[in-house]
């Protein structure tokens, strides 16, 4: 009668806990009533369907004229948050003797995330968009300025110290002085030492940065990551968070995307090498698309994984940005100690400050044990989404001073023009007076004298 297996339930969802009780057994010994009390210890992650959580059952075996084996209490419960609870059942029966024996029971139950189609679409278009934003960066790429950056790699090896250098101590920095505790801020953690994503080179061609340098930065990090992720896990990762944790980390996800990302550059260089006449158009849609793709993730990523939102408190939504905004900066600021231009201060600020966040979301799900695994991945979302937010500001503004000039440019032309209307006009009217003005002085002396007098 007591259940020593662990259920999962998805959130969002009902399910049914059935107990079974042996009739035979039972008429043995003369049972006359079975009396079931069942209490929810968490009733934030779980509740019974009256949305209470406790529920008293009583079968009167006596009237039960039923001739069946087995004598089931279905308890239907409705998983509502992330986490795990347990429910306790008490079990009394009483025989015709009036004499009362208990049983006291428990089962764990742990709650996972919901398991629905939007979801699984979400997941399963991101390495589609992946590899065609990559396509579209194989065509830009310049051969030129790759060799020139590999021959004089001074602005990778900035990028490569602010990536590996910069990052995972402004997440550990973060999660001491906000005092996260140990799951989230191993999750930040994780976040920091990251390669870079490709979101970056969507960010550095709306903005007008390197492509070059970013795209080969990517590379970069991402090769590099087979070292780098592993130093920084097992020294102060290990030392700071989770002492006793054995920290996996997907090298084959690492692999893939590196794959990935160097396969579909390769047929985008293929693609221009033998359709030159085909980049102009790419570079005139490419910026309207990666803002389109944008949105795409951020929109359709909120709709997908709303239900995360529950698990961000106040002191995380507003810290955690922190960790891609004073990236950011500070990417920016070292590229510009560094007598960096303009441009590649742009492009590594963006790489410093995008991550592969999905490289965050493995190492955490293969990590933890359910459910804190998935509990943790809530910082990964909010870097993921709070990331980009600075640029879609800058977007808005671009927008609406680019809206606004051309009002004024229209404005003053309209001036303009009316101004050189009106000069013509007077010319003409100039014109036309001197001309009149001729012409009397021009009768006037055909006029003789004496016929005037």
């Amino acid at each position: 009668m007591c259940f020593n297996e662990t259920y999962k339930i998805p959130i969002l969802t009902t399910h049914v806990f059935r107990i079974t009780f042996n009739r035979t057994r039972f008429e043995q010994r003369n049972i006359q009533s079975i009396n079931l009390l069942a209490t929810i210890i968490d009733r934030k992650v779980l509740q019974f369907q009256n949305n209470s959580d406790q529920i008293m059952i009583k079968i009167d075996l006596s009237n039960d004229h039923e001739r069946n084996q087995t004598i089931d209490i279905d308890l239907k419960i409705k998983a509502k948050y992330l986490n795990r609870t347990l429910i306790n059942y008490n079990i009394k029966t009483i025989d015709i003797n009036e004499q009362i024996d208990l049983l006291n029971c428990s089962v764990e139950v742990l709650t996972l995330p919901p398991q629905l189609l939007r979801t699984k679409i979400f997941l399963r278009s991101i390495p589609f968009i992946v590899i065609f934003i990559s396509i579209q960066m194989g065509i830009l790429l310049d051969i030129v300025v790759l060799k020139e950056l590999v021959h004089r790699p001074i602005a990778v090896a900035i990028g490569f110290i602010c990536q590996y250098g910069l990052m995972p101590m402004i997440a550990f920095t973060i999660t001491k002085i906000f005092q996260y505790p140990p799951l989230y801020g191993f999750g930040l953690f994780a976040v920091g030492c990251c390669p870079g994503g490709s979101t970056s080179n969507q960010l550095t061609v709306i903005f007008d940065g390197d492509i070059n340098l970013s795209v080969l930065m990517s590379f970069v990090s991402t090769l590099t990551s087979f070292l780098m992720m592993p130093i920084w896990f097992y020294t102060l990762g290990n030392y700071a968070y989770l002492h006793e944790l054995k920290i996996i980390i997907p090298f084959q996800s690492l692999m893939r995307s590196l794959a990935t990302t160097v396969v579909s550059l390769s047929i985008g260089m293929i693609i221009v090498y033998f359709f030159p006449k085909l980049k102009p158009y790419v570079h005139r849609i490419v910026k309207p698309v990666s803002i389109l793709l944008l949105f795409y993730f951020f929109i359709f990523g909120t709709y997908v994984n709303f239900y995360l939102f529950a698990y961000i408190n106040l002191r995380m939504a507003l810290t955690t940005p922190l960790l891609p905004w004073v990236g950011y900066i500070l990417g920016g600021v070292v590229a510009w100690i560094f007598q960096q231009d303009w441009i590649r201060i742009k492009t590594i600020g963006i790489e410093t400050g995008i991550q592969n966040v999905g490289i965050a979301f493995l190492v955490l799900l293969y990590s933890l044990p359910e459910p804190e695994n998935h509990q943790s991945t809530v910082i990964a979302m909010i870097v993921s989404y709070i990331s980009s937010q600075p640029f879609y500001i800058i977007l808005l503004i671009r927008f609406i001073r680019k809206k606004c000039f051309k009002k004024k440019e229209v404005q003053i032309k309209n001036i303009v023009e009316v101004d050189v209307k009106l000069k013509d006009e007077l010319e003409n009217s100039s014109k036309s007076m001197i001309k009149f003005h001729q012409e009397v002085d021009h009768d006037l002396q055909k006029v003789p004298l004496s016929s005037i007098v």
